[in-house]
């Protein structure tokens, strides 16, 4: 499995449910993107091998994460 495959697994055997994104890219690479989110190593496995390249997505909610993105782009100061 690739390094990114490795980190997605490590990442789901920690608690987080994860799904592969396309590469080099945020979008989803699954049909139902973070709806697919698992932390099935099986599964996991068998994404990472088919797409070594994908990047790694998290579905927050069912990971019970928040996400905090500033956009600089719009003039929001991230110091703030």
């Amino acid at each position: 499995m690739s390094h990114l495959g490795h980190a997605a697994a490590k990442l789901a055997a920690i608690g987080y449910d994860v799904h592969p994104l396309r590469p080099r890219a945020k979008v989803p690479a699954t049909r139902n993107g973070f709806k697919d989110a698992t932390r099935d190593a099986r599964q996991i496995k068998r994404w990472w091998e088919a797409m070594p390249d994908a990047n790694i997505g998290i579905a927050c909610g069912a990971s019970e994460v928040v996400v905090f993105d500033v956009d600089t782009k719009a003039g929001a100061d991230p110091r703030e």
